[in-house]
């Protein structure tokens, strides 16, 4: 008879996962300086990622804050492949710390409850809160699940819509970069990954023109692993 597994058994893979979304309880952590905004990325409203309630890539119905892959993987940056641990194991987030992957309804019960966003983590005093709320604004990140639906079909209308966003979304963020002094890390936390690069996934290729960048299609493409849970 198998044996029912009872406790952790360190093998990596829910940190290789990616990162875990940061719920009200981990507010402190930030504040305290545990979880440092430069190891943040906001998935903003209508960016694909993971379900875990439904087991699909669909378009997040309100905008989340995850721990930072490393590199350029979805592996959380905290976990430490050497001795297959967390480095900041005493101040892992909530959804770390309730996590049994042989036991998955606790975690399963956090999933889009009490989310934290960009303006949740920003103090009520940060000159950073206008650009965030400029940029969401100026430059909304679109549904990309219907965004996807759109591009299976004839693509040549809606790349030059998406285009005049692209641009909009790089222009933008170039001005508040040079302004605010922001590395990008902190780009990516406040503004989350530019739009371009949400569309590459769904076969858009992009190349550089005078007037700015340009969006193609290639004729085959997939999505594959290309969004973190």
């Amino acid at each position: 008879m198998k044996q029912q597994q009872t406790e952790c058994k360190r093998c990596g893979i829910c940190c290789q996962k990616g990162g875990p979304a940061l719920h009200g309880q981990d507010l402190a952590l930030v504040r305290s300086g545990h979880l440092p905004i430069e190891d943040l990325i906001t998935i903003r409203h209508g960016e694909l990622a993971h379900n875990p309630l439904t087991g699909r890539i669909e378009a997040v119905a309100a905008e989340l804050v995850k721990i930072r892959g490393s590199g350029q993987e979805w592996c959380c940056c905290y976990y430490e492949p050497t001795s297959k641990g967390c480095s900041i194991y005493g101040n892992r987030p909530l959804s770390c710390g309730v996590l049994k992957c042989w036991q998955p309804e606790e975690t399963l019960a956090l999933v889009g409850r009490d989310l934290l966003s960009r303006l949740d983590i920003l103090e009520e005093d940060d000159p950073l809160r206008i650009h965030v709320l400029e940029h969401e604004r100026l430059c909304p990140c679109p549904d990309m699940g219907e965004v996807e639906k759109i591009l299976t079909g004839p693509a040549a209308s809606a790349l030059r819509s998406l285009e005049v966003l692209v641009n909009s979304d790089l222009a933008l963020r170039d001005r508040l970069v040079r302004e605010c002094n922001l590395s990008l890390a902190r780009e990516l936390f406040l503004f989350g990954r530019p739009i371009f690069q949400l569309l590459q996934p769904f076969g858009v290729l992009v190349s550089e023109s005078p007037q700015g960048l340009r969006l193609t299609m290639r004729r085959e493409y997939s999505n594959g692993e290309a969004y973190g849970g």
